[in-house]
């Protein structure tokens, strides 16, 4: 039997043993709020992965449709359209070039499926709406000859706003094997580089190309991503056209 000191001693310990209910209380609040700190750190964590992926995700679509756009506008042909002579237009020949805010039509040494092997190509180059936003489609269909561009002008039109005169072209149409080069843009035009009038003039850029004798010093897409990206400024593609003059 033990003696009583020591029977004092061990109801005293049984006493202390054990936690209070303010300390229960207390050690769920800290678990409550470092369980709190945990998942706000992995949202933020997660928020940033995902825009950092976005970025990233967008910077190479650009530099895909930069690396496309850039070798087929750098290979653009000067060459002559000649007008189907049943179509009586004032204009029977013109260096071939379409170039429209929203349309864009030209012939290539460059092909986006053989590169610089696959011979002239006519590539069109569209914007157009989609349920994901703005796009732009290529089209890309073999070189026969002056006349087989010539059948894709309409007419020659004069106005107020062309005095000289502009080329209206057949419309480009979107094909079941058109190439998607951009997607998901808020916005999206064409514009083109017109030489000085005068002599030691400025360059300047123009959404329409009005001349029927020679090609733009250099062709820029001006795009802006739709939202939900850090990179919503407007991001231009500019490709300069070292070919001119003109050969059939």
């Amino acid at each position: 039997m033990r003696p009583p000191a020591q029977r004092t001693a061990t109801r005293r310990l049984s006493r202390n043993a054990g936690m209070t209910l303010i300390e229960i209380l207390v050690a769920v609040s800290l678990l409550g709020l470092l369980s709190v700190g945990i998942v706000t750190s992995l949202e933020v964590g997660a928020n940033s992965w995902q825009r950092a992926r976005t970025s990233l995700t967008l910077d190479r679509r650009i530099a895909t449709a930069n690396s496309i756009l850039h070798s087929g506008i750098s290979g653009i042909a000067p060459v002559l359209a000649q007008v189907p002579p049943d179509r009586r237009m004032e204009v029977q020949s013109l260096t071939f070039f379409q170039g429209e805010p929203q349309s864009m039509r030209f012939v290539s040494s460059y092909s986006v499926t053989e590169g610089r092997r696959g011979g002239l190509q006519i590539v069109e180059l569209q914007i157009v709406d989609s349920d994901r936003g703005r796009r732009v489609l290529l089209n890309q269909t073999p070189y026969r000859g002056p006349f087989s561009i010539g059948t894709l002008v309409a007419g020659f039109i004069r106005d107020e706003a062309f005095p000289r005169g502009r080329v209206i072209f057949q419309p480009i149409q979107p094909r079941a094997t058109s190439l998607i080069i951009m997607d998901e843009l808020q916005e999206c035009r064409f514009a083109y580089l017109k030489p000085p009038v005068q002599y030691l003039g400025p360059s300047v850029w123009v959404d329409y190309w009005d001349e029927i004798r020679m090609l733009p010093l250099a062709v820029a897409i001006r795009l802006t991503p739709q939202g939900g990206s850090e990179r919503l400024l407007p991001v231009s593609i500019v490709a300069a056209i070292p070919a001119q003059g003109a050969y059939r």
